[in-house]
This record gives structure tokens, sequence and C-alpha cells, in this order.
């Protein structure tokens, strides 16, 4: 590519940022979170425009600009790297023209990567320890329970669970399933920004196409039996890493769970059965054994082979008619 086309677009994308960080300093960081999810965005769309090495030279400029421009404000000071981090690793995996599949991992891994980092390396380092964050929500559960005329520790007691551990536990979670979404959002956006600026097509995909992987439905089903271990240790690193492990597993398995439903309903019934079912796991719990254990079965193999040969019975059937 042209050299001057080339520093053009770079000092546009430049110019992008510093417009959007001028315009949330305007109004009080307002859309600090929206402006570094921009970030990965911007690198991206440059590198594959160009080449990784520009990339990484345009990630420099926008964190210099950034920590200047955002006057050092905390959201940017933290998650302006991750943002960079994860746009070169999704930009280093379409240049070795990974599929779809794999570069959403890539963006999520690496945003989840991120975010763990920021919560209990950077806000440390900044006066902002995990242990006081728990506190926080501690004291402001404590409060809404006087309000509300509940007492939430008894009830987790009533449960079997510590409600100070299982706040700990729900605070690690919502950092992963939040990394994670924010990863899915990202790979979204590039992907349809790349195809619209006809940068780059990275081919369709449909939920068909999303296979299931045995190593995974084994790795997730014990993972989801670890919470039973929690029983037989008093340490709360066991107790930690047991009931994360227990939760992140079951909501794996939950996701080929509704996979599978939301498949055999479209494609086989004909019939919008995978929305029933998320709405009735809302309203009965205890649907929930049923959708992983589907989960696990559709991952591991037998309900997809299941799912393919209803699939090709109904087109061979459809053909005849």
């Amino acid at each position: 590519m042209n050299q001057t086309k080339k520093i053009t677009q770079g000092a546009m994308m430049l110019a992008i940022m510093g417009a959007l960080i001028i315009i949330d300093r305007m109004t009080g960081y307002f859309f600090d979170y929206f402006v570094v999810l921009i970030v990965p965005m911007i690198i991206i769309l440059y590198s594959c425009m160009n080449t990784l090495k520009d990339g990484v030279i345009l990630s420099v400029g926008i964190l210099i600009m950034a920590f200047l421009l955002g006057n050092f404000q905390f959201t940017y000071l933290i998650y302006v790297p991750v943002g960079i981090f994860t746009g070169l690793c999704y930009s280093y995996g379409v240049f070795k023209n990974k599929d779809r599949r794999t570069l959403m991992l890539i963006a999520i891994i690496t945003y989840v990567i991120g975010e763990i980092v920021a919560t209990f390396i950077v806000y440390p380092l900044l006066g902002f320890p995990v242990s006081q964050m728990l506190t926080e929500y501690m004291e402001a559960l404590n409060q809404a329970s006087g309000f509300g005329g509940m007492n939430y520790s008894e009830i987790f007691s009533m449960a079997g669970f510590d409600l100070v551990k299982m706040i700990g536990v729900i605070y690690v979670v919502s950092i992963i399933i939040t990394g994670a979404m924010e990863g899915v959002l990202i790979h979204i956006l590039s992907v349809a920004f790349l195809k619209r600026f006809k940068i780059r097509d990275l081919g369709k995909t449909n939920l068909y196409e999303v296979k299931g992987n045995k190593v995974l439905a084994y790795v997730s089903l014990i993972m989801t039996s670890m919470m039973f271990f929690t029983r037989y240790s008093d340490s709360e690193i066991v107790y930690y890493v047991c009931t994360i492990s227990s939760i992140l597993g079951g909501i794996i398995l939950f996701y080929y769970g509704y996979i599978f439903m939301i498949l055999f309903g479209s494609m086989v019934l004909r019939r919008n059965v995978g929305a029933i079912v998320v709405l009735l796991s809302v309203f009965f719990p205890q649907l929930s054994v049923v959708i992983m254990i589907i989960g696990f079965l559709y991952a591991s193999g037998p309900l997809r082979n299941y799912l393919e040969k209803k699939v090709e019975e109904r087109r061979v059937l459809e053909h005849k008619e």
C-alpha cells in the first residue's frame, strides 16, 4: 500500500480516538466504557488494512493519546491496554487465516485475561484492593436486607452456602462473564465492519455450524461436578476454585443445551422450542439439570449425530414432496 495512504489512515484513526476521548471528557467521562471498547476495533481495522506491524505502531499512539487526553483517567489507564492486547491478538488470528470460531475464542480469552489482570493486579496497585470491593458489596447487600426485610445471610446458610464466600465467587464469575461478553461483542463488530468496509470477508457462520467439542464437554462436566468437593475440604482456595469452576462448567453446558433445543425446534420440529425452554428454565430452575445433561450429550457427540440424522431425513422428505 502507498506509504502516504497508510500514514493518512493511521492519522485518521488517531484523530477519531482523540475526538472520542475529548467528547468523553466534556461529558464527565460518561462514555468511557464505550470509548475503550472502540480501541480494539480501530486496531483490528487498521491492522487488517495494512500489516500487524502497523497495528502495533498505531497501538502505541493510541496508548499515549488515551493517557494524555484522558488525563490519566482510571478507566483509560486500565482498559485501553486490555483493548490493545485483544485487538493485536485478534489481528494476528486474522492474518493467520483462523476461522471465525477461533477468532471469537481469541477475543473472549484475551479480554477475560485482561479483565482478570486488571481486577487482581492493576486495581490493587492503584489503591482499590479486591477485599475492599467485596466489603463494599457486602455492606450494600446488608443495607438492602434492612430495606427489604430479608436476611440474605440466613437464606444462603439454609441453602448450604456461606454468603461472604459466595459474594467472592459471584464477583469473580461476573468478571469472567463480563470479559467474555465484551469479547463476543468485539468479534461480532469486527466481522461486520471488516466486511462492510470491504477489508476482509471472514465468511458466514450459522448456529448449525457450531459443533461441540468432546474434550470440552467432558472437562465442563468435571468442572460442574466440582461443587461437591467443597464439602470435603476446609480450604478457602479449594472452595473458591471448585465453586467458580462448577459455575463456569455449568454455563458451558447450558450454552450447548440451549443450542440443541433451538436447532432441534427450528430445523426438525419447525417450532420455536428454544425460546420456550429458555423461559421455562428461568421460572423453573429445576430444568437446569436437564438442560446441562442435554448440553453435555450435544457437545460430546450423541445428540449432535441425532440432530444431523433428523435434519437429513427432513431434507430428504421435503425434496420428495
